[in-house]
């Protein structure tokens, strides 16, 4: 008892001991990140490798048998190889992990066994067989060379056998990648897939049913086997031969081709593509077809016999060609069809045609054997050919006992042209194609032509089935640079139509078309797989125009686009150095054309004197749109394009040098015009346009006094000269006109509009408000302006001075610097006047003498102003005041002249005389009011006392003031008498 005791105790302890190992195996596994995995490659604490393998850094070796049946975890990062030198087998474990960053590869010098396992790797077994059960998963190949390949499962990456490996894909298996083999057999049972391609060179292909390939099958020197239903190959097949009869309800989405020329098909098949058997030598071909449908052409050749031959009501769409080069024709080179099968083409043997069905295209022979066409009960034949002479018989080669109808056959076309429906059928082959016009609809006629260039009227033959040909309209690129007219390099296809030709077409058939934009460079192909020449290309080109530039616009010449008058809208170019852009418009964006301008398309602004010249010209259009960047125009306001205004003549050159279009802007005889232009919707103005600058001609200056000089301070200088609006060729601008307001931006009558200045500078001119007057007509205005030159405040002497002006309008425009307005200088004198004083009797006039003077330089002086006859002193601004004596107000009073002559006035006072016997005698102060009289200035001009008015001669300076005493007698006396 006490032993058995102490047994179970050690039990019980190891049992703890192992339990504590287990859970620190975890902890460290928990420690290093990989929980599930068991092993490792590397080893790391808790998780060594698989027992017999060693190795790091990515290169490991296993000796003996590995005998995988745990997780494995892969921690290196890129080709990790790991040899396996013996056999490999492997449990339903993990085998790497989807996240890992080791591209895993097992070389396994052994047999392979997989059972249900998830395997991140690679695995190639040499020469050894390997066999993958239970449906594992592979992330990766699965490779061998004289080994075999059983799978089962799903890989993801390819499957090949580099020699003479088999390769057998068990039920439901999945290849992602593609199946290659050498010389092994390859076989897919049922439900297997391959989602690639499947290849080998010489072994055999087996599928039992159910399979998938969705690319390509290849074998050029192996038979194909299809046993079941419901297989699909998605690609090709190139293959020795196809043995299919067994395969039921199989879709090949590709072409057939067998190299060694047998291919057989099994009840409820599709072949939506060709099939071609093609064999050399003296070997036989033959397709069999049953109860199937090929939609593609079927072609059958051999040296020796070749024969397709269509049971249990089998269909072929497309054309059946039977050809021999070997030996008798007539006896080898068969068409068969049973009473239920169709050909909905034409069937083309050099041997015999047995018909029990029905052929829709024409049966042709070569044969000169007499039975080689057999028409059978029931049988049905469009068309019939019996062509060993070369040409067609309906009868030499038919056996016909019922009495069927035997219609002649169509005629292949040798090529197609397309031409203008206008021309006639003797011309077809070179006729020409005409000019046509983007988004209108057009017609073409597509004619199919014979050997002899004739028009093949028996393109479809009476009771022939419809012949459809693709046409499309090509554009071949800008003519310019074509080395010739025909197509090169890269074309655009603008509109593709299928054309499908009866019987009473005749060869000939109507196309309406319509091209939704401009091309220089159009051409007509036609493609009909029955023609000798399969698709053929139009003799002539045409051209696809814009019907018209449908807008023009410009961004910075866009002052009032719609109506053109406003005088005051910015933005303004100026005439003829100003630049402008525009922009004309097909609203086409393959429009490539340069736009021209025809000047006498031009319209100035409404009330416009002259309309100007546009200079100028337009890029090569690109989008649509022709740009020009430097233009300009020569006059003032506003002009638009009338209609043609903005045109292109030359984007139809491909029609225009050989008379298929109009020259001009109409068309006519159903041929349209060369040439296109603008065609406005509304009038849109381009503007606005100012002058480039002004010039000034001198005329004439008058001085302002007596047309000889004028005083410093003097109103009344007058200059006249003439002022134009140029462009910048110095023409004169005649939309410049008018009233200022309008298109004439310079107010005339503005004294401050001209900027006047004075030669020398050191003088200053008053302004004046009114100084000016003119009007402008046509550019031009003759002006005559009124100056005055201040007075200096200091003595200065006789000086030569000219007017000068600098115009300036609202807009800006001048001219560059200052002219003279005077054609000549003008004499300016400091003036004043000079009253001296007067005595003499009281009984006689007081003659006043008024001296109108300058300062002369050279004799430091005063001096008589001679040759001034324009001054005017009126008698009431002479102010009289300060009487003395027994003299009183108004007993004498102002008499004599008020206009200078030379410098001198004549003033007289009238003698006072005698008042109440007593003498008038004494003073009185006689001042000349120069400018502002004051309120106590009293004057007489009469016998009655008035008030003094203002004087109008300020340039004179200060008003001079001289004394008249009466009652004073002049000396010496020359004579004195007394009387007693």
């Amino acid at each position: 008892m006490h032993l058995a005791g102490f047994v179970l105790s050690v039990q019980k302890w190891i049992y703890r001991v192992r339990i504590l190992q287990i859970i620190l195996g975890f902890l460290l596994l928990l420690a290093s990140g990989s929980v599930d995995a068991m092993y490792s490659f590397p080893a790391v604490s808790g998780a060594p490798m698989p027992p017999g393998c060693v190795g790091s850094a990515g290169t490991y070796t296993c000796t003996g048998y590995t005998n995988i049946q745990d997780h494995v975890q892969f921690l290196d990062t890129g080709n990790v190889s790991i040899t396996v030198n013996g056999s490999l087998n492997i449990g339903i474990y993990s085998i790497g992990s989807a996240t890992q960053n080791a591209n895993v590869s097992f070389q396994v010098n052994g047999l392979v066994t997989v059972n249900a396992a998830t395997v991140h790797a690679t695995i190639n077994s040499g020469i050894y067989s390997m066999t993958l059960t239970g449906a594992p998963y592979i992330r990766g190949n699965l490779l061998t060379s004289t080994g075999s390949i059983t799978a089962r499962g799903t890989i993801q990456g390819d499957v090949s056998a580099s020699s003479y490996g088999a390769i057998s894909l068990l039920q439901n298996t999945v290849i992602n990648g593609h199946v290659a083999a050498r010389t092994g057999l390859v076989t897919l049972y049922d439900s297997a897939m391959i989602h690639g391609s499947l290849s080998t060179t010489s072994g055999t292909v087996t599928l039992y049913g159910f399979n998938i390939v969705d690319s390509w099958v290849n074998c050029d020197s192996c038979n194909f086997y299809l046993y079941g239903q419901n297989n699909t190959i998605g690609g090709d097949i190139r293959v020795a031969n196809v043995y299919a009869s067994s395969a039921q309800n199989s879709h090949y989405n590709g072409v057939i081709q067998a190299v060694s020329g047998y291919i057989a098909l099994g009840t409820g098949s599709i072949v939506y593509g060709d099939i071609t058997a093609l064999s050399s030598g003296f070997t036989t071909s033959n397709v069999a077809v049953y109860q199937s449908v090929i939609n593609g052409t079927v072609n059958v050749s051999s040296e020796a016999s070749a024969s397709v031959n269509l049971f249990n009501g089998s269909i072929i769409h497309g054309r059946v060609q039977v050809t021999n080069s070997g030996m008798a024709a007539y006896a080898n080179n068969n068409v068969y069809l049973d009473s239920n099968s169709v050909i909905n083409n034409s069937v083309s043997v050099t041997g015999v045609i047995i018909n029990n069905g029905r052929i829709n295209g024409c049966a042709r022979t070569s044969s000169s054997y007499p039975a080689a066409i057999q028409l059978q009960w029931g049988s049905n034949t469009a068309g019939i050919c019996c062509a060993s002479s070369g040409s067609c018989s309906q009868t030499s080669c038919v056996i016909n006992p019922f009495g069927y109808p035997t219609n002649r056959c169509s005629t292949p076309a040798n090529k197609f042209n397309c031409i203008d429906p206008s021309v006639s059928n003797p011309n077809a082959a070179n006729g020409h194609l005409f000019t046509q016009i983007a988004n209108s609809a057009f017609n073409v006629d597509v004619v199919a032509l014979a050997a002899d260039n004739s028009v093949n009227t028996d393109y479809v033959a009476t009771g022939q089935g419809n012949q459809t040909v693709e046409v499309r309209l090509i554009d071949c690129g800008d003519p310019a640079i074509l080395i010739n007219q025909s197509c090169g390099g890269t074309t655009t296809n603008l509109s593709t139509q299928n054309l499908t030709f009866s019987n009473s077409d005749a060869g000939r058939k109507r196309l309406s078309n319509t091209i939704s934009n401009a091309y220089k460079n159009v051409r007509c192909t036609v493609t009909d797989p029955n023609a000798t020449q399969q698709t053929s290309l139009s003799t002539d080109n045409f051209a696809v125009r814009p019907a018209n530039f449908s807008s023009v616009s410009s961004s910075n010449a866009n002052a009032d686009v719609a109506t053109g008058i406003s005088t005051s809208n910015t933005p303004i170019i100026k005439a003829g150095s100003g630049r402008f852009n525009m922009t004309a418009s097909t609203g086409l964006s393959n429009y490539n054309g340069t736009a021209k301008i025809d000047p006498s398309k031009l319209i100035a602004h409404t009330g416009a004197v002259h309309t100007g010249a546009v200079s100028g010209t337009f890029s090569q259009d690109s989008y649509g749109n022709s740009t020009g960047t430097s233009f300009s125009y020569d006059e003032v306001g506003y002009f638009r394009f009338s209609a043609l205004g903005i045109y292109d003549d030359t984007f139809t050159q491909v029609d225009a040098s050989v008379g298929d279009c109009v020259a001009g802007f109409t068309a006519s005889n159903n041929k349209q015009a060369c040439a296109f232009g603008y065609a406005p919707s509304t009038n849109v103005y381009m503007g606005r346009f100012v002058p480039d600058h002004f010039a000034i001609s001198p005329q004439s200056v008058t001085p302002a006094c007596s047309n000889q000089f004028s005083y410093f301070g003097q109103d009344g200088l007058l200059t006249r000269f003439q002022i134009k609006a140029l462009n910048s060729s110095g023409v004169t601008t005649q939309n410049y006109t008018g009233v200022y307001g309008g298109f004439a931006r310079m107010n005339l009558n503005s004294y401050a509009a001209y900027h006047f200045n004075l030669s020398p500078h050191t003088f200053t001119l008053i302004p004046k408000v009114n100084g000016s007057a003119g009007v402008w007509s046509q550019g031009q205005a003759t002006i005559q302006v009124a100056h005055q030159v201040s007075r200096p405040g200091n003595r200065t002497p006789v000086t030569n001075i000219s007017v000068e002006a600098q115009p300036l309008d609202d807009d800006g425009v001048t001219i560059s610097s200052a002219v003279a307005v005077s054609a000549s200088s003008s004499p300016f004198r400091y003036g004043r006047l000079y009253l001296s004083p007067a005595h003499g009797s009281e009984l006689l006039p007081l003659p006043l003498q008024l001296e109108a003077q300058y300062w002369s330089d050279s004799v430091v002086a005063y001096v008589r102003s001679v040759g001034d006859s324009c001054t005017t002193v009126p008698l009431s601004s002479v102010v009289m005041k300060n009487y003395h004596g027994q003299l009183n107000a108004c007993e004498t009073h102002l008499a004599g002249n008020a206009t200078m002559v030379n410098g001198l006035l004549g003033l007289r006072l009238t003698a006072p005389g005698v008042s109440g016997g007593q003498p008038n005698t004494g003073s009185v102060d006689v001042e000349v009011n120069l400018g502002v009289a004051s309120n106590n200035d009293k004057t007489c001009v009469s016998p009655a006392e008035t008030p003094a008015i203002d004087g109008v001669m300020p340039w004179f300076g200060v008003d001079p003031e001289a004394r008249a005493t009466f009652g004073i007698y002049k000396s010496p006396i020359v004579y004195m008498r007394e009387s007693f």
